[in-house]
Parts: structure tokens; C-alpha cells; sequence
């Protein structure tokens, strides 16, 4: 199957080689024909619900409907070096939130002691 195609070439693709009119795929799928037109030319994307109907439909495989590719791998695998970072990145984020937190307690109590100096004079 073509993989350098956008989502509405694939969706005419399929529709056409299950030999169905727009009209007809839109029927099955209880939509407006403009709404086919409109997902067909790029002007619209259909919900995740109807692409999955679709591939269903059209009997194709969703990960070609989606992008373009039969195999799962090919999506999109993910890249163990940039998680890694990300992880790094959100442990540091909780350290800073815990030190601020901290910090944040100690202001709030140097406050209550000032506030109870003034209200003692």
C-alpha cells in the first residue's frame, strides 16, 4: 500500500478498491457524502471513532489508515535516549517542585511569626 499519502488519499484508496461510491461509504458509515468529500480532500479529518470504522469499512489495516504503513513498528518507535531524557527532565521538575514546596512552608511560618510580633506590640 502507498505509504507517502495523506489520511484522505488513503481513505479514497480504500474506498475505491472496495469499488464503493462516496455516497455509498457514506451511507455505511451514517454521515453526510460532503463529510467523505471533505475528509477525501484534506479539508476535514474524521474523529478517531469513524477512522476506526473505516478501516473496518474499507478492510484495511488502521496503522496503514492512520500512517500510512502496515506495520506497527514503522509508527513510531519510541526513541529510548530521548525518553530517558524526559524522565531525567520530569525528576529534576519534581525536585525543584519539592524544594519550592519547602521553601513556600518556611516563608509561610517566618510570616506567622512576624505577623504575631506585630500583633503582640
Amino acid at each position: 500500500m502507498l505509504a507517502n499519502t495523506s489520511l484522505g488519499d488513503r481513505i479514497a484508496i480504500g474506498r475505491i478498491a472496495k469499488s464503493y461510491s462516496e455516497q455509498q461509504l457514506a451511507q455505511r458509515l451514517g454521515v453526510n457524502t460532503a463529510t467523505i468529500e471533505k475528509w477525501e480532500s484534506g479539508e476535514s479529518k474524521p474523529r478517531s471513532n469513524r477512522i476506526d470504522q473505516l478501516s473496518g469499512i474499507l478492510n484495511v489495516p488502521l496503522t496503514w489508515l492512520v500512517a500510512g504503513t502496515d506495520s506497527t513498528a514503522d509508527v513510531g518507535t519510541p526513541n529510548t535516549s530521548e525518553t530517558k531524557l524526559i524522565e531525567e527532565k520530569l525528576e529534576k521538575a519534581s525536585q525543584l517542585v519539592n524544594q519550592l514546596s519547602f521553601l513556600l512552608a518556611e516563608l509561610q511560618g517566618q510570616t506567622r511569626r512576624v505577623q504575631r510580633d506585630i500583633d503582640a506590640e
